[in-house]
């Protein structure tokens, strides 16, 4: 096993067949400074609301009766995170994507963020808490996107559904 350093990014390189990247037609495992950015940004709010909580708290006991959506959508949560922090396309630039997809996962961030400040501030209304819900998937499937790794984005989609199903059963519209 080789380990390359370069200048945004430390690349793991396995040997398989020959030398190089482990590859799923143009994928390869490298790390993503773009994916760590993206994930830490998404994961701030909740590891705030979980160390304090505001009062009041809708989204306490916010789980679903239905086993397979509940840890469903942790699977593919804990999934869409390791391939955006691991997962790359050979083609793409090095470090922070400046691209439309790019652009789009950081505007579906920022209006993450401030959903998240609204509802600290007690808007706790369900058009905050449904763009709570649909706006994490939308920021990973613009990531996976800018970084033209498809499988980030078709597990967003997927995730998005687990999401929604989870938010329809406990704030019914």
């Amino acid at each position: 096993m080789g380990i390359g350093h370069c200048r945004h990014h430390v690349e793991i390189m396995l040997n398989c067949r020959s030398k190089g990247s482990v590859v799923m037609k143009k994928l390869c495992i490298r790390f993503s400074v773009y994916g760590l950015l993206m994930v830490v940004m998404l994961a701030l709010p909740n590891i705030i609301w979980i160390l304090w909580p505001p009062s009041p708290n809708a989204l306490k006991g916010n789980t679903s009766s239905l086993l397979f959506i509940e840890y469903g959508g942790h699977i593919l949560c804990v999934l869409i995170v390791v391939m955006l922090l691991f997962l790359m396309n050979k083609s793409q630039t090095r470090g922070i994507l400046k691209n439309r997809w790019a652009a789009a996962g950081f505007v579906a961030l920022s209006l993450y963020w401030l959903c998240w400040m609204m509802y600290f501030a007690g808007v706790q209304a369900y058009p905050v808490i449904y763009a709570m819900v649909a706006l994490p998937p939308i920021a990973f499937f613009s990531a996976g996107a800018a970084e033209k790794v498809w499988p980030i984005s078709a597990a967003s989609v997927i995730f998005l559904v687990f999401h929604l199903v989870t938010a329809l059963e406990n704030f019914p519209i």
